[in-house]
């Protein structure tokens, strides 16, 4: 977008990985968990705010432990001890990237949302499972999972899976309280029973395996008064919890069950779409448990009964992967090509071409004695041919074909080939010079598609006559944005949106994509409050009024702002990473669905 990006970025055919595990449900939830779970708890105990990686309680807020019900999305090994059941999961691959990779009964690869709740509350690392035979007295203090893979609100439910049914976790808990009482006495137990946030979690296997795939409840019930049969357990569950002393407790309701593709396989057909009349099953049952959760509620003296929805995060995950890309992420930092360093793994999950200072006109790049996005497409061609020697030419031409390919470029050609250099404007006039600029654009992204290339984005100027170096340069005594080079970006704009839709309908089989960032990035100078920003027409580098690159370095007599999350810029050209992250989420929203 700015002088550090003038070239193409791509990742792997993967770059939406979902983490491997037998159970996409609980692989998926265990993704988003982290993303949605603070609301949760914002219902629960009137949380506020949040703060990096850890949940900041308001005034004297307490939680003490947390406690979960439920199947197999929180069970953390209870099954383990439950001979009688094939439900278990203490075997690999699950827990593959638990510390030392061992199978702990999660049904996952790593933790699931009991540890991560708890982790973020900063409680402990993992919620053990209550009946773990190494389970400490100590341990009772801060909370267990009494939760058990493969039950559900229906005890038929548990009983063909041949574990700890509902009624049987109540018992369980009621054994808890007592131990509790035996280690920290009755007023402390009672207080941290009160005090602990308690999740309930089923309802997917009655559904999915006691209603659909066994059809064993079919004869008794239609699909309206199954889930009224559902609701009723549910309902006198969480009065049975507070009639045991919780007063916090979270009732998540069920997920799009038909869309796990192990129900896609029984029920979705040929294609292996979602199964609607599980999903439906299941938004009827989650409309009643809504109601039902609100007038409990009501009825239950200060109590905090919280209807907590996964099923819409969970679709969205489902529908829009693309948009959760840095949860399911390839990796942390995506490598410069010429990375000295760079393995040859690398490759094959993507690297950074572009280079500082380059853009589609050749005078820029050579200019600023960068590469040329010619000189990138060479590049990407090298990298190609290395990409068949690691992966073999058929491997690495899906590759390619699948890629997300981005090409970000131009603010250097108006800010410092035409408008500060001049190095151009003897030759044309704007209009003239972003038609030059749009030629060269338009060749570029035919040039990837010649290489196999078929999921480009485009990304348009920025208002680069706002960044601080240009204010500076050309925004007089008061250092207003330049007009000239924000109407020259827009011109640019304008045409570039109009030849890429051009392209997109006349490449087969491609998706060319045009990316708005102008109007994101002038809304975060023209509103900067409303993403909490307060410094917009200087960088956190130096003075911030011109220094970038060279001129942005420890030697600055200003030294650097005190925090730069309350600036835009971090140096006079380019957004610093709060900012960028809120373009970036953005971008991914609006147009991620475009490239499938």
């Amino acid at each position: 977008m700015h002088a550090d990006t003038g070239g193409l970025a791509m990742c792997s055919p993967q770059w939406v990985r979902q983490r491997q595990c037998s159970s996409n449900t609980i692989c998926i939830f265990i993704s988003y968990v982290n993303i949605f779970f603070v609301l949760f708890l914002c219902n629960i105990i009137n949380i506020t705010e949040a703060a990096a990686a850890r949940i900041k309680l308001p005034g004297n807020a307490t939680v003490s432990a947390v406690i979960m019900f439920g199947d197999s999305i929180v069970d953390t090994g209870n099954n383990n001890n439950n001979f009688k059941t094939l439900a278990r999961s203490n075997f690999p691959p699950y827990g593959k990237d638990l510390k030392g990779g061992m199978p702990t009964g999660r049904y996952s690869n790593g933790k699931v949302p009991s540890d991560l709740i708890a982790e973020e509350l900063g409680i402990k690392q993992l919620l053990p499972a209550y009946l773990d035979p190494t389970l400490q007295s100590k341990d009772l203090l801060t909370g267990v999972v009494i939760a058990a893979g493969g039950a559900g609100y229906d005890p038929l439910t548990a009983k063909v899976a041949g574990v700890a049914s509902l009624s049987d976790q109540l018992k369980q808990f009621k054994e808890y309280i007592k131990k509790l009482k035996a280690i920290a006495g009755e007023e402390k137990a009672n207080f941290i029973i009160s005090n602990s946030l308690i999740f309930v979690v089923a309802g997917s296997n009655d559904i999915s395996n006691t209603y659909f795939l066994t059809g064993m409840r079919k004869l008794e019930y239609d699909v309206p008064s199954y889930t009224d049969l559902m609701l009723n357990y549910a309902s006198e569950f969480v009065k049975d919890l507070y009639g045991l002393g919780a007063r916090r407790i979270g009732l998540l309701n069920t997920p799009p069950i038909g869309c796990v593709p192990s129900q896609r396989t029984v029920a979705g057909g040929v294609l292996r779409e979602c199964d609607d009349k599980q999903n439906q099953a299941s938004q009827l049952f989650n409309s009643k448990l809504s109601a039902e959760a609100d007038d409990l509620n009501k009825k239950l003296p200060n109590s905090r009964v919280v209807y907590i929805d996964i099923y819409n995060p969970l679709l969205d995950l489902i529908n829009n992967p693309t948009k959760y890309v840095e949860a399911f992420g390839i990796k942390e930092l995506l490598p410069a090509y010429l990375d000295p360093t760079l393995q040859p793994e690398d490759l094959l999950t993507g690297v950074v071409i572009a280079a500082g200072g380059a853009g589609y006109d050749p005078l820029t790049a050579q200019l600023a004695g960068v590469a040329s996005l010619s000189d990138q497409l060479k590049q990407f061609q090298e990298y190609v041919e290395k990409l068949k020697g690691i992966a073999g030419e058929e491997r690495t031409n899906f590759i390619i074909a699948n890629c997300l390919i981005f090409v970000v470029a131009g603010s250097n050609d108006i800010s410092n080939t035409y408008f500060i250099s001049g190095a151009r404007k003897s030759e044309y006039d704007v209009p003239s010079y972003t038609d030059f600029m749009l030629n060269y654009a338009s060749q570029f992204v035919k040039d990837l598609y010649g290489l196999g290339a078929r999921r480009i984005g485009v990304l348009n100027a920025p208002p680069i006559g706002c960044v601080p170096s240009q204010r500076t340069v050309g925004g007089g005594v008061l250092r207003e944005c330049d007009d000239k080079q924000n109407q020259a970006s827009q011109l640019f704009n304008f045409k570039l949106s109009a030849e890429m839709d051009g392209l997109n309908k006349n490449l087969p089989n491609s998706r060319v994509v045009y990316i708005d960032i102008y109007n994101p990035l002038l809304d975060l100078i023209i509103n900067p409050t409303k993403y909490g920003f307060e410094v917009v027409n200087k960088g956190c580098c130096g003075s911030g009024i011109i220094e970038v690159a060279k001129l942005c370095n420890q030697f600055q007599p200003a030294g650097t702002c005190s925090d730069d999350s309350k600036y835009v810029f971090w140096d006079s050209y380019h957004p610093t990473e709060s900012a960028y992250k809120i373009i970036v989420q953005q971008v991914l929203d609006k147009y991620a669905n475009r490239f499938f």
